[in-house]
Protein backbone atom coordinates (compact mmCIF):
# COMPACT_ATOMS: atom_id res chain seq x y z
CA UNK A 1 0.00 0.00 0.00
CA UNK A 2 1.17 3.07 -1.09
CA UNK A 3 0.66 6.52 0.65
CA UNK A 4 1.14 10.11 -0.74
CA UNK A 5 3.54 12.66 1.07
CA UNK A 6 -0.14 14.54 2.20
CA UNK A 7 -1.17 11.66 3.92
CA UNK A 8 1.50 10.78 5.66
CA UNK A 9 1.62 14.53 6.47
CA UNK A 10 -1.54 14.27 8.06
CA UNK A 11 -1.19 10.78 9.66
CA UNK A 12 1.66 12.13 11.69
CA UNK A 13 0.02 15.73 12.51
CA UNK A 14 -2.84 13.17 13.80
CA UNK A 15 -0.33 11.27 15.99
CA UNK A 16 1.17 14.38 17.32
CA UNK A 17 -2.37 15.83 18.36
CA UNK A 18 -3.64 13.03 19.54
CA UNK A 19 0.16 12.62 22.05
CA UNK A 20 -0.09 16.17 22.68
CA UNK A 21 -3.84 15.38 23.91
CA UNK A 22 -2.89 11.77 25.83
CA UNK A 23 0.22 13.84 27.70
CA UNK A 24 -1.78 17.05 28.66
CA UNK A 25 -4.24 14.68 30.64
CA UNK A 26 -1.22 13.13 32.11
CA UNK A 27 0.92 16.11 33.00
CA UNK A 28 -0.21 19.50 34.57
CA UNK A 29 1.19 22.36 32.99
CA UNK A 30 3.68 22.99 36.24
CA UNK A 31 4.74 19.27 35.34
CA UNK A 32 5.14 19.75 31.67
CA UNK A 33 7.28 23.07 32.45
CA UNK A 34 9.48 21.73 35.03
CA UNK A 35 10.36 18.49 32.91
CA UNK A 36 10.59 20.09 29.51
CA UNK A 37 12.18 24.07 29.99
CA UNK A 38 13.94 23.96 33.66
CA UNK A 39 17.16 23.17 33.87
CA UNK A 40 18.27 20.31 36.46
CA UNK A 41 21.25 21.75 38.22
CA UNK A 42 19.59 25.13 38.79
CA UNK A 43 16.36 23.53 40.24
CA UNK A 44 18.41 21.30 42.25
CA UNK A 45 20.05 24.78 43.58
CA UNK A 46 16.89 26.40 44.27
CA UNK A 47 15.80 23.62 46.11
CA UNK A 48 19.09 22.76 48.68
CA UNK A 49 18.97 26.25 49.19
CA UNK A 50 15.33 26.21 50.23
CA UNK A 51 15.79 23.76 52.32
CA UNK A 52 18.97 24.93 54.35
CA UNK A 53 16.75 28.85 54.75
CA UNK A 54 13.90 26.65 56.32
CA UNK A 55 15.85 24.56 58.37
CA UNK A 56 18.45 27.51 59.45
CA UNK A 57 15.17 29.59 60.10
CA UNK A 58 13.62 26.73 62.25
CA UNK A 59 17.11 26.65 64.21
CA UNK A 60 16.75 30.43 64.88
CA UNK A 61 13.13 29.89 65.89
CA UNK A 62 13.75 27.35 68.26
CA UNK A 63 16.95 29.48 70.13
CA UNK A 64 14.02 32.27 70.75
CA UNK A 65 12.07 29.27 72.19
CA UNK A 66 8.75 28.88 70.05
CA UNK A 67 7.46 25.65 69.70
CA UNK A 68 8.37 23.51 66.84
CA UNK A 69 4.82 23.14 65.03
CA UNK A 70 4.74 27.32 65.52
CA UNK A 71 7.99 27.24 64.25
CA UNK A 72 7.38 25.11 61.13
CA UNK A 73 3.97 27.57 60.44
CA UNK A 74 5.42 30.67 60.31
CA UNK A 75 8.56 29.79 58.63
CA UNK A 76 6.47 28.39 56.04
CA UNK A 77 4.50 31.09 55.79
CA UNK A 78 7.55 33.49 55.19
CA UNK A 79 9.10 31.39 52.52
CA UNK A 80 5.18 31.21 50.92
CA UNK A 81 5.24 35.37 50.95
CA UNK A 82 9.09 35.43 49.67
CA UNK A 83 8.13 33.21 46.70
CA UNK A 84 4.96 34.84 46.00
CA UNK A 85 6.92 38.67 46.00
CA UNK A 86 9.25 37.56 43.98
CA UNK A 87 7.16 36.02 41.32
CA UNK A 88 4.80 39.01 41.31
CA UNK A 89 8.03 40.46 40.03
CA UNK A 90 9.17 38.26 37.06
CA UNK A 91 7.92 39.41 34.26
CA UNK A 92 7.98 38.32 30.22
Amino acid sequence: MKITKRQLKRIIKEEKARLREYGDQQQSAADRAISTYFDVRMMESLTSLMDDMFHNAMEAAAEDGLHAAEAYEVILEGIRKLVEEELAEMRY
